[in-house]
């Protein structure tokens, strides 16, 4: 290692010094330096550099007798000294100039007060040393030689490092580490390197280990205020981020609280343009547009109906028994949210989006009969968003729609009323709700009910499922004598969102069923079930005979005491079983739904009858064949020709599937469709899966669905292990989906094609207008693919392949 730097060490010091030249023009022009930090360093990094030219030249020129080697070799020497101070001195300055910014004092150190002074002393004791040789001499050949008093050189040099460590121990805590390393190894590295250096003569180690940690403090300084800055920085975007958010809560709570006020001359209108914003701001993200972009929608969806102000308050909110004049005046609503918002000229979107937000698709709309793309695309999702939230909204003029019909409607405006990206990303928002709602399980079941009359307050819809359910309440007579009838009882329905209804209108929307009654006395009535069976076990024997259905009797009374009451109920297709325990009777009733298609829910109601704690429990014990006594024959609309593949009934949604078939180029599927007498929504029709299992059957063994098509036009594709690119098309021929869903009903025939190329799965069909094509790149490479039909409420007959 000696002998290596011996060699080098001409170079290193040309290479260190021009680094430490390098660096001082760095810091002259770097404007992130205070200006004081930015005088040490460029004295430091300067001072270094002449320190190792000088130690270089003194090299070069020694043993040479010519007067300007004699010259050289004097100069030289004397810098070596004098810098060697310099470089300490400046390290000195930016010690104090650390302690009073990062470290916060009023003063500078006293400590390192005293090392200016040392390193005063010293630069005129460096002088004193020229003319009295008290450090060095040259001898006659021009050669360096210490004099005995040499080791006094190193004196004031050490002083002033150990005073330095000092005061950087003491400052520890409030200098970063990145400050502190590279000072702590410039106070010790230089004195480690001072003590070999005093055995091996002829090597420059102090000087060059002291302009390398020189050199290092330089990188961590740099280093050290490109973190303050970028800290500073992000300090300064969160101040400002924190004022835009503040300043876009001002604008959100000042713009809510006007729309607020319109919206309160209709009570059913309240709270419609907030929940539409949120709603369109979900569409958009959906979308995948940036933050900025969903605050644009949502702002320009929250106040598109601010033109509602300018309206008669009798007017607003008014859908039914409008006259002609009224009607025009309510359609210059956008007209007048688009002047209003005209006026914030920072945002012009805002007012574009209000004026053509009732535009349709299909440039039916007003006010100016925009049509496809030429409507702004705020404007479409707000459209949609509007559309949804007025369905699922209760309005004077009716209750909210079931989700079913809303999905529907949607559906059935994709591509005409609404732009058919974002009313698919609003159905697809719709079922993942639905599917997030399945899967939780919990129904919001009221825990106490008081009947007064008979079904003046009926529970929640409990559904009847394939799982057996208890439920437990107890129940006891309410405010009658002991001659009224008080009994708790049972409704047994089907409706879409699942409760009890009663007036015409909410009958029709939520296609309200309800197939009978029953009392815990075993008494019934059967009204659109296809028959019920009700036997009665006593204490003392089971009741041989079926009961006649019709509702009789009463209970006794129990002077007041509560009752405990369970009911143990579960179904297999399109029977019922419900065993009601009650304080005297157990009550086994079995009753037949019209088909296999519906649902089924208990409702709990009674008379004079207040029911309370009531408990719901969901077991595992699943119904099986043969636990419910058949009382009806089972419904079947397959009872046909079968061809290549076996016939199959679609009862519930993906409730079976045909056979799978393998695709490969050039497949076709043929079969008969028709939609159950209980189908009454589109997209209750034949769906195409594609999919992979080890046992060709859908969801066997190893299942891997790559797409779901169902042929109304809709799509439930999965990018798990596939891509899908799926496109729908109304052609001249679509008369619209009333006709569409009456096809389907008399029966039609469905082709279905396939082509494939690898692991491009092509699908393509066309029924009554609606043109559907769709592309499943496979992922994960199976040279094997299935195609198999299935769908809601349909049955499928005479499949063939071709």
């Amino acid at each position: 290692m000696k002998d290596f730097i011996a060699a080098h060490q001409l170079n290193i010091m040309l290479m260190m010094g021009s680094i430490c030249g390098t660096t001082a023009l760095f810091s002259y022009v770097s404007s992130a330096l205070t200006k004081r930090r930015k005088r040490v360093l460029i004295g430091m990094e300067l001072s270094a550099m002449v320190l190792l030219f000088s130690d270089r030249f003194a090299y070069i020129y020694r043993g040479q007798l010519s007067d300007f080697a004699i010259f050289m070799t004097r100069i030289s020497n004397y810098l070596v000294y004098s810098m060697t101070i310099a470089v300490v001195y400046y390290v000195n300055q930016y010690i104090k100039d650390l302690c009073v910014n990062e470290g916060c004092d009023d003063k500078f150190p006293l400590m390192l007060l005293f090392n200016d002074k040392c390193a005063l002393l010293a630069e005129i004791l460096i002088v004193v040393s020229q003319f009295t040789g008290l450090y060095y001499t040259f001898d006659e050949t021009n050669h360096y030689v210490r004099s005995p008093g040499f080791i006094m050189s190193y004196i004031l040099p050490v002083i002033m490092a150990v005073t330095q460590l000092l005061v950087l121990i003491k400052y520890c805590h409030k200098l970063s580490k990145r400050v502190l390393i590279p000072l702590f190894l410039f106070s010790l590295t230089p004195l480690m390197a001072g003590g070999l250096q005093i055995v091996w003569y002829g090597l420059s180690l102090t000087n060059m280990t002291m302009v390398g940690e020189i050199i290092i403090i330089y990188i961590f300084t740099l280093m050290d205020t490109n973190e303050r800055l970028a800290e500073a920085h992000k300090l300064e975007m969160d101040t400002l981020l924190k004022e835009k958010m503040s300043m876009k809560r001002l604008f959100d709570e000042a713009a809510k609280a006007f729309v607020s006020a319109i919206e309160r001359k209709d009570t059913f209108l309240e709270g419609h343009s907030s929940r539409i914003a949120d709603i369109a701001r979900i569409l958009a993200e959906r979308s995948g547009k940036s933050e900025d972009e969903c605050d644009r929608v949502y702002y320009s969806a929250l106040l598109h109906d601010i033109g509602l102000i300018l309206l008669p308050d009798s007017l607003i909110g008014k859908a039914e028994g409008l006259s002609d004049t009224e009607y025009k005046l309510v359609k210059k609503t956008p007209v007048f949210s688009g002047e209003i918002l005209s006026s914030i000229k920072e945002y012009p979107y805002l007012s574009e989006s209000a004026r053509h937000s009732y535009e349709r698709y299909d440039g039916k709309g007003y006010p100016d009969g925009l049509s496809g793309e030429d409507i702004p695309e705020i404007s479409r999702i707000i459209a949609v968003s509007r559309a949804y939230d007025a369905m699922v909204s209760k309005r004077r003029y009716r209750d909210p729609l079931p989700i079913q019909v809303v999905r529907e409607e949607l559906i059935k405006g994709s591509g005409t009323q609404f732009d058919a990206h974002y009313t698919e990303l609003m159905v697809q928002l719709i079922d993942s709700k639905n599917a997030a709602k399945e899967d939780s399980g919990k129904l919001d079941l009221e825990k106490e009910l008081l009947c007064e009359e008979y079904r003046s307050n009926v529970s929640t819809g409990i559904p009847i499922l394939n799982n057996e359910s208890i439920i437990r309440f107890r129940c006891r007579r309410h405010n009658v004598n002991s001659v009224s009838f008080s009994a708790p009882s049972l409704i047994i329905f089907d409706a879409f969102d699942g409760h009890v209804h009663n007036n015409v209108k909410s009958i029709e929307a939520n296609h309200y069923m309800e197939f009978g009654e029953i009392w815990f006395d075993g008494h019934g009535i059967t009204t659109a079930a296809r028959n019920m069976e009700i036997r009665v076990k006593t204490e003392e024997k089971l009741a041989s005979d079926v009961i006649t259905v019709r509702r009789l009797g009463s209970y006794p009374d129990k002077n007041g005491d509560e009752d405990l009451y369970e009911i143990v109920f579960g179904r297999y297709e399109d029977h019922l079983r419900l065993i009601m325990k009650g304080p005297e009777k157990t009550v086994e009733a079995v009753m037949a739904l019209p088909n296999k298609s519906m649902k089924a829910f208990i409702g709990l109601t009674g008379e004079n009858c207040r029911i309370c704690d009531i408990e719901l429990e969901n077991t595992a014990c699943r119904i099986e064949p043969g636990d419910v006594a058949r009382i009806s024959e089972e419904i079947s609309y397959i009872d046909r020709m079968e061809a290549d593949i076996p016939n199959i009934q679609v009862d519930r949604t993906r409730s079976s599937a045909t056979d799978g078939v393998e695709v490969k180029d050039g497949l076709e599927l043929r079969f008969h469709s028709m939609s159950l007498p209980t189908a009454s929504l589109v997209w209750e029709c034949p769906y195409v899966v594609l999919y992979y299992s080890k046992d060709k059957k859908v969801r066997g063994e190893g299942y891997r669905e790559y797409a779901l098509i169902k042929l109304n036009g809709e799509n439930d594709n999965r990018d798990e292990y596939a891509e899908n690119a799926f496109s729908v098309k109304r052609t001249a021929e679509f008369d619209g989906w009333d006709h569409w869903k009456k096809s389907n009903k008399e029966g039609l025939v469905y082709d279905v094609y396939f082509t494939k190329k690898g692991d491009r799965i092509t699908l393509s069909s066309e029924n009554l207008g609606i043109q559907i094509k769709n592309i499943t790149r496979i992922k994960d490479h199976r040279k094997k693919v299935y195609a198999a039909i299935t769908g809601d409420q349909v049955a499928l007959t005479d499949i063939r392949v071709l």
